[in-house]
């Protein structure tokens, strides 16, 4: 069982630090998020997913680096961030932001909200993206001060965070049409700081444990799930990993009916990232600075593209 960090209790940070040096992935209990925003939001993407598939389309977004708007099952798969040539992932999302203001980068673009087609649909995305951010800027406080980065919370608050909310199902007649190689979702690293995850407690995603087999993921019920992404391991010098997850098709004993809120964290675009100090006394330093602008660059386009990605990975010697 992935290891749970309860926020209210004296011994929160190191149990937090202890889980994400192990794993990459922790349960959060006692984060203060409000069920009912994270249960607005989820009513608001039900709707939306239940409408025609050429509805749907109208609110896909043309740039496949905005990583904002609906996105079709089979229109990316997110193996390729890694550079591993798989099928097309047998999911469906629709990714929002904050729309930017003079700040605009190519990857912080407004999102094409689906309204009115799902009325109060952006009410209550922005509800719960909002009660995310929060609770991300307070993990922020703790990791800034664990890693020796006072002003990590200020450098975080203008990035290209998003909300996605994600949907697994069969199809009409309960049945998922999967080929050899194909997932719901495709191994992979989060290009983040950390992601945050709501999602049921049922069978589905896996990551790659210590010892190289896939773990189940099933949360406790209430908790949050919390990963390290790509550039928490680069600062922390793959001390705290950025573990390999996937999400399994049923015929491989993935749940029906999946759904997900995740949201995904991020430094301000012009912030560089590199190995700290402390993480290079005992192992040569495995990064080069990169800002988190670039990183990303060089990932999101990927899974949707098919072209390689240009940033450094952070699997290190793991294999899939």
């Amino acid at each position: 069982m992935i290891p749970v960090a309860d926020l209210r209790s004296p011994t929160s940070v190191d149990d937090l630090v202890d889980a994400l040096a192990t794993f990459g992935f922790v349960q959060l209990a006692g984060h203060g998020l409000d069920p009912a925003v994270v249960n607005g939001q989820r009513r608001a993407a039900e709707a939306f997913f239940a409408l025609p598939p050429e509805v749907k389309a109208r609110y896909e977004h043309p740039d496949p680096l905005a990583n904002r708007g609906y996105r079709a099952r089979g229109s990316e798969a997110l193996a390729y961030s890694l550079g591993d040539d798989t099928p097309a992932d047998i999911f469906e999302s629709f990714n929002a932001g904050r729309d930017p203001g003079a700040e605009r980068s190519v990857l912080r673009q407004p999102t094409p909200w689906p309204e009115p087609d799902v009325p109060g649909f952006r009410a209550a995305t922005l509800a719960a993206f909002d009660a995310f951010a929060a609770l991300a800027g307070r993990l922020d406080q703790l990791l800034g001060a664990v890693l020796g980065l006072p002003d990590l919370a200020a450098r975080c608050t203008a990035g290209p965070d998003m909300l996605a909310a994600i949907d697994y199902r069969p199809g009409p007649g309960g049945t998922e049409v999967s080929i050899d190689g194909q997932m719901r979702m495709g191994a992979h690293t989060d290009y983040t700081s950390f992601t945050l995850l709501a999602t049921e407690p049922v069978r589905g995603l896996q990551i790659l444990g210590p010892n190289g087999d896939w773990i189940d993921v099933i949360p406790e019920s209430g908790n949050l799930l919390m990963n390290v992404g790509d550039l928490l391991a680069i600062w922390t010098n793959d001390t705290w990993p950025s573990t390999l997850h996937r999400v399994i098709p049923m015929r491989l004993g993935g749940e029906a009916v999946r759904r997900t809120t995740a949201f995904f964290h991020y430094p301000d675009l012009d912030v560089t990232v590199e190995p700290l100090a402390t993480f290079v006394e005992d192992r040569a330093s495995r990064y080069q600075p990169i800002s988190v602008e670039a990183h990303q660059l060089g990932k999101v386009a990927a899974p949707k593209t098919g072209d390689m990605p240009t940033s450094q990975l952070t699997v290190g010697d793991r294999t899939v």
